[in-house]
């Protein structure tokens, strides 16, 4: 199996000390709800970073337990808030979540992880992502756009369909407003058509690739652009290797 130059693992000793209460739940997307968080104002974090959140009292019970870790959204210019986006499921967990009332008590640590924009570098970045992946990727474009940055951001966003897209028509207005920023859409079953129709005009380029998403989604992508001749070097994938392709000598 091919090496890579980094493997976003997204686990870190937790020390659940910090204290946030809900400020909303709120359905931002077809199964997808964001939850705002009331933190410290000394609370800071990098654009990328995540955090591991506790519900003290659970309305549901959960075989997993009362634990998630979750991609902050939001900038990091939001001062005593942060913001947090989760698919809903049939999980205790996920249940309890998406019902919390204002001013319920949340217990997090973090932040975690080193996902961000390189303070030097001059090759864009491709983040090819798929539904909620693309979170951490929101709170970096807008971080970015906020501090008029001119690192080259290139974003290829898949989804089963419009209506699971979170935060699109955000998205293409960063794009009006933010010239280093390009927008790639994909919805229904991610193919090699509607890849390639995306990424062979990058391909020829020197960037920096980062693939988020499901299991399949990331093994599909991955293979694709190490087909394409896209070193190993030059991509990053979330919490797991994919199966690449060995290039003999």
């Amino acid at each position: 199996m091919a090496g890579i130059s980094s493997c976003l693992i997204f686990y870190g000793k937790m020390n659940l000390s910090n204290e946030g209460t809900i400020i909303f739940v709120k359905k931002v997307a077809e199964r997808t709800f964001e939850a705002a968080i009331k933190v410290p104002a000394s609370f800071s974090f990098i654009a990328g970073q995540y955090i591991w959140l506790m519900i003290p009292k659970m309305k549901y019970s959960d075989s997993r337990g009362n634990t998630r870790m979750f991609s902050i959204v939001s900038s990091p210019n939001k001062k005593g808030e942060i913001n947090i986006i989760f698919r809903i499921s049939e999980s205790g967990y996920k249940k309890t979540l998406v019902e919390m009332l204002p001013g319920a008590r949340v217990v997090f640590s973090g932040p975690y992880g080193s996902l961000s924009i390189p303070k030097i570098n001059v090759l864009p970045l491709i983040f090819v992502v798929g539904g909620v992946g693309v979170t951490p990727f929101l709170s970096i474009i807008r971080f970015a756009d906020e501090i008029h940055s001119n690192q080259r951001i290139i974003l290829i966003y898949a989804n089963n369909n419009k209506s699971e897209a979170v935060y699109l028509d955000e998205l293409k207005r960063m794009e009006r407003t933010y010239p280093c920023f390009k927008l790639f859409e994909i919805f229904g079953p991610l193919r090699e058509r509607a890849l390639k129709k995306v990424v062979n005009g990058y391909i020829r380029y020197k960037a920096i690739w980062f693939i988020i998403g499901l299991r399949g989604f990331v093994n599909f992508t991955g293979k694709y652009l190490a087909e394409k001749g896209v070193s190993s070097q030059d991509m990053v994938f979330e919490q797991f290797y994919p199966d690449l392709p060995v290039k003999n000598g």
